[in-house]
Order: C-alpha cells, then structure tokens, then sequence
C-alpha cells in the first residue's frame, strides 16, 4: 500500500527550542554522518487559470523523485523551474507538509523531533544582519540555537572555530553592512551566511545556489570551503544552476531535474559517460553542465529537429531503464523496506544571548533635534486675539507630524526583515511570539517612551504652554500615545503588505486625534491684547470646531481610543505574523 507522509512535522516546523534543549553535547561535537533518501517524492501546487481565475487547477511540481544523498557534495542541477529549489525546500522540511507526498529518512528513519536543530539551511539571499559584526551574527545564532546548558567558554569557542574554518578572521569584528554603511565584500557575506548554519554543526547542510551573485574567482572559494566541509562528514546538498568546470568537479554526486522529473542522479564524474550511453557526446571543450541544460532544452546538435516535449520523454524514460537508476532502487529499497516493517509493527507516526549594538540613540538624536526644530519656530508664543490660536494649532500639527513619522522606522521591521524572521523561524532561533515581544518591548521602550517624553518636555516648555503640571503629563502621555498608535499602524501594515508606500498611507489616521492635544491647550484659555481681552476665547474655538470638551471623559475617550487601537493593531500584527507563509 501507498505510504504518504510528510517532510517534518508541523510542531516543529514552528518550534524547535523545545526540542533543543534534549540534544546531547556530544551530538554537536561528534556529529554521526546522515544519508537522506527520498522515495517517490511529489509537489503539487493549486494555480488560478489564466481565462478564469476563480477556477483552481492543481499542478505538480515535483514528480516521483527518487534519491540518495550521501556525506559528501550533492548537486542539484537543472534549467530555470525545473523544480531545484522546491526539491531543496522539501528535503528542508521547508514546504507546506499536506502539499507532499512520498518517504522523505535520515539514516533509515523520519526526520526526528531535534530535525531543526540538525540542519542549516542557507537561503539564496542574505538573511545576516547588516548593523552587526560577523562574530556577533555568529553570536547570535549560537545563543538562540545552541542547547541552553552549553556554557559561554563552550560557545565562544565554537564561534572562533568557525571563524578560523571560514577564514573570516580578517573581518570578524567588521559590520557585515547593508545600504546605508558599507561592510565585508560579498564572499565574505555569503561564507557569513554559511558560518551562521554552522554554529550548530549540522549533520546536513542545504544551500539554494550557494554561488549566486558572486564572480567566478569567489563562487569558486565558497564551493572549495564546502567541499572541506563535506570531507568532515557533513552531507552537503544545494541547488546550482550552471557552474563552471572547475567547480562542476568538486561535485560528488549529481541529480539532474527537467520539468519535476529526474533525468540523471549518480555520481558526478559517471554522468558524461552516461549521457554518451544514451547518444549525446559533449562537444570538445563544451563545460559538461553547460552540455547537460542544452540537452534538457533541446538545443544540442543531436536533438535539433525534435520538440522539448519528445526530448524531455526520452532522457526520463532513458534514465529510469538505466544501470545507474537500478543500482540507486537496490540501495534504496531495503532502507524503505525496514522504515514500513517499522511502521507497521512499532505503529510510527510521521505528521502531515551576547550584547548587541542598537541604534535608538540617532533615533533619539533625530527627535530632539526636531523638538528644537518646532520650538525654535513656535518659540514662546502669544496669547494674542490674532495668532494665539492659530500659532497654537499649527504648532501641535508639526509635533504630531514629528511624532507620527518618526514611527516610519517601526515599518521596516515585518518589510525589511521580512525574509530574515521566516529564516530565522523556520531555522528554530525563536518562536513567533518571542519575536513579537521582543519587538514590542525593544521599539515601545527603547525608540518611543524615552525618546517622545524628551520631546514632549522640550517643546512644551519652547513653546510656551500653558504652565501646569497636569496639563504636562497629559500633553506627554497623548503624545506617547499617539507614537504608540503609529507604531502599532506600522507593525501591523507592515506585516501586511511587503512595500512601504502601503504602510505609509495608514499612519497619516493619527492625525486627526490632534483634538485630544486642542483640548488640553485651549480648554478655558483666555486671549487679550495688551490688557484687552478678546471675545474669542479657546472655548469658542473648541466649539467652532466641533470638539467637545466639557467633561474629563471628552479629553480621555481620546486616550482610551488610541490605547483601543493600539492593542487591536499589535493583536492583529501577531495574527499576521503567525499566517505568514512561512512555509511555502
């Protein structure tokens, strides 16, 4: 009978610190080597039709693969959609479970509990963090991934050990970098990237086309520093798309896809000898992965007149009547055989911290100056009948625009780290909630109360507010509240939508609670010319504009709505959060 499961487990596809903390020490210092086989593997995705979107088609994207990854350098390769990645993300655990289909062991067994917690995973684009140095990214993995009783002597030097087998020493106290300073070069970055996945000595270590982005002097070092790697033991496996010669022979095993199917899967330096069994004879000088995607595509001189869809057919049916297909399917099969006899009779189940640097001190700097920006403008304002009121209302539309766009900065946390939170969560450094609150405490604390109580005691007293310590605190706390309000308008806007001219759309509704700052100003405040008093009074004004101010709960129904939003906006942003398609 037809046995489906899925790659990991759902559980600890969000979490994984649970398990972490079972892991032996001796698992990370003597790591035993791991084979993964995968048996029928499939991929199917739903897709809108193009003539009727609300009609859903499902579409495989995988198709029976069938594999065996040894410790060692297993290569993926093939054309653009062909399925590498997908592949990759699968054998990760990193794709929805319900989606998969097939056996997916490690060494003869299911991906354990801890399966997290023995796999890196380097993902194609940069997920290190600009603003600090490489040891303290290094730092950072380790303290969230390591088990919890390893001591700090333990950590500091496994992270020197990684650093020396990288050869990042000449840059370990360097900022990686991002857009706004400038940092390590990009070779440096990625074996960054890598030495972030080898905090934790991985039995596997997957990487989604490890030489992306980087020359071809580069590209070259990085594969050599995995090849060592896998000379220790370490089953590397990643996807490439067309390599050079010289890294094409560090490849010791080869899978070769075309349209979700597997066209050649054994060792790398068998597969051109192959290939010349089934009729297609590389051209002298020709670069063999170069050769394999002409084939695949059709565009090599010996398959010239025939369609893609003929060719594809004939490289599939070719490889799955090869010697080399039925040496892997003999390997393969006692290994099955005793996972399901195992299954059957044991009745197994597969289901579908270091300080770091911040930057809230320019955050403070930005908000003063502004402070003095305003206060040098509105400087001890009149009481006037002509300007007093008018200055008034001006002033308190600069002081929220200063407040509300200086939570700007909140928007790029679920936009820019984006695709640093889904690595991170789905590599077990933290659950989603320790990452929310870490966030709330961090940006409420650190970038709003501290930062905004300093601008509220500047401006205040620059421009020349009415002198009373209750009207103080409560010109401080609506302020708070309002950076409170914006930043709960950012995180949530921002953990929806991936630009931030969304985002920033949403953040201008704060603007109108500036009644709440109207009422404490000009509630009872007289205006005079000299010794003449004016008949328009701020009580007038208030009415004139519809702002009722008459009871204590007409100033705090404006409180209690900003807190209202507030928490409904932060509970939303955790629902988010917690939808993110993390697995995809």
């Amino acid at each position: 009978m037809k046995t489906k499961s899925c790659v990991v487990n759902p559980v600890f596809i969000n979490d994984c610190n649970t398990a972490r903390v079972k892991i032996r020490v001796k698992e990370f210092e003597h790591k035993q080597s791991t084979t993964i086989t995968c048996h029928d593997i499939r991929y199917r995705v739903d897709v809108k039709t193009k003539l009727c979107p609300r009609n859903i088609e499902s579409k495989d994207i995988l198709k029976g693969i069938h594999g065996v990854f040894m410790p060692g350098m297993n290569a993926i390769l093939g054309p653009t959609g062909c399925g590498k990645s997908t592949l990759l993300d699968v054998l990760a655990g990193r794709k929805e479970p319900l989606r998969v289909s097939g056996d997916l062991l490690f060494n003869g067994s299911p991906p354990p509990e801890n399966f997290k917690c023995m796999v890196g995973y380097v993902v194609q684009d940069d997920v290190v963090m600009g603003g600090l140095t490489v040891r303290e990214n290094f730092a950072f993995s380790a303290a969230l991934r390591l088990p919890t009783h390893i001591t700090k002597a333990d950590i500091h030097e496994k992270i020197q050990n990684v650093i020396s087998e990288l050869g990042l020493k000449s840059c370990a106290d360097t900022k990686v970098g991002n857009e706004l300073c400038r940092g390590i070069s990009g070779g440096e970055r990625k074996r960054t990237n890598i030495g972030m996945e080898l905090i934790i000595s991985p039995h596997v270590l997957f990487l989604d086309e490890p030489t992306t982005g980087l020359d071809a002097n580069t590209a070259h070092s990085v594969m050599q520093l995995l090849k060592s790697l896998s000379k220790n033991g370490t089953t590397v496996v990643f996807s490439i798309h067309q390599p050079r010669f010289s890294i094409f022979k560090l490849f010791d095993s080869l899978m070769l896809l075309s349209l979700g199917e597997c066209v050649y899967h054994g060792p790398a330096r068998e597969s051109l000898d192959y290939f010349r069994s089934i009729g297609y004879i590389i051209e002298e000088h020709n670069n063999p992965p170069d050769f394999f995607l002409d084939v695949i595509n059709g565009a090599t001189v010996n398959i010239k007149d025939k369609n893609i869809g003929d060719v594809h057919q004939t490289i599939v049916s070719s490889f799955r009547k090869s010697k080399l297909n039925s040496r892997m399917q003999n390997l393969m099969k006692p290994i099955l055989y005793q996972y399901r006899q195992a299954l059957d009779t044991n009745t197994l189940k597969i289901s579908p911290k270091v300080d770091y640097k911040t930057n809230f001190v320019k955050q403070w700097f930005v908000l003063i100056i502004f402070g003095l920006i305003v206060g040098a403008i509105y400087w001890r304002m009149e009481r006037d009948c002509e300007s007093g009121i008018q200055n008034r209302v001006g002033a308190f539309f600069f002081i929220l625009m200063n407040i509300v766009f200086s939570s700007l900065s909140a928007v790029e946390l679920f936009i820019k780290e984006r695709s640093i939170f889904i690595h991170e969560n789905l590599s077990g450094f933290y659950r989603v909630s320790a990452y929310f609150f870490s966030k709330i405490i961090c940006d409420s604390l650190s970038m709003r109360l501290i930062p905004v109580f300093l601008f509220s005691v500047i401006t205040y007293f620059m421009l020349g507010l009415t002198v009373d310590t209750e009207k103080f605190f409560l010109y401080a706390l609506t302020l708070f509240m309002v950076a409170m309000t914006g930043t709960s308008i950012a995180f949530f806007f921002s953990a929806c939508v991936t630009d931030f001219g969304m985002a920033n759309v949403w953040i201008a509704v704060t603007y109108v609670l500036m009644m709440a700052l109207q009422i404490i100003e000009l509630k009872d405040m007289t205006l005079r010319n000299g010794k003449v008093l004016c008949p328009n009074t701020g009580n007038r004004y208030l009415r004139r504009q519809d702002v009722a101010y008459e009871t204590k709960w007409d100033f705090w129904q404006n409180i209690v709505a900003l807190f209202s939003m507030s928490v409904l906006l932060f509970i939303g942003t955790y629902v988010q959060l917690r939808r993110m398609k993390k697995i995809r």
